[in-house]
């Protein structure tokens, strides 16, 4: 009984990995696509060169508030008692000012970049659905999942051509 239940067990075994063979599976770098396409390399300078202009404007702004206070600071034995700490006073509202602004200045570039990141991979899904109905792939995984594959399997090269012929725009 045992050895009639070990065949069985063993043609059930040999059985479903020979139907599974049929399913259609590839794989895709995500990472490539985004990172290698004309747009999203486009992004990703879009975003470098607003990290910078952002970074100098600021450090600009920070200078002149350092060498306000600097300058409050060195009068400190000069003016009244009253003048001194209505300047320190006038001199932190600028401050809280600042950084408030900052904040928010940078909560608006991240929110704006990220939209930017976001539409793209929309369309990327888009075309990556569309690519998939058309070569009747079943089972699409990420290449970051994989720990062995055959190379034979990777569409990313496919997919990028297609992302860079159908997306031509940072939206």
């Amino acid at each position: 009984m045992r050895f009639f239940q070990s065949i069985i067990f063993f043609f059930l075994i040999i059985f479903s990995a020979e139907s599974n063979t049929n399913i259609p599976v590839k794989y895709i770098d995500l990472n490539k696509i985004v990172n290698e396409s004309i747009v999203g390399k486009q992004i990703k300078d879009l975003i470098i060169n607003e990290r910078k202009k952002f970074n100098k404007k600021h450090q600009d702004l920070e200078k002149k508030l350092e060498k306000n206070k600097n300058d409050i600071l060195s009068k400190k034995n000069i003016l009244k008692k009253e003048d001194f700490q209505k300047k320190v006073d006038e001199h932190q509202k600028n401050l809280s000012n600042y950084q408030l602004k900052k904040k928010q200045n940078l909560e608006k570039m991240n929110k704006k970049n990220l939209e930017f990141s976001r539409n793209f991979m929309i369309k990327i899904d888009k075309i990556i659905l569309e690519y998939s109905r058309e070569n009747s792939i079943d089972l699409l995984l990420k290449k970051d999942a994989l720990i062995i594959s055959n190379s034979s399997l990777d569409i990313t090269n496919e997919i990028l051509t297609e992302v860079n012929n159908k997306v031509k725009k940072i939206d």
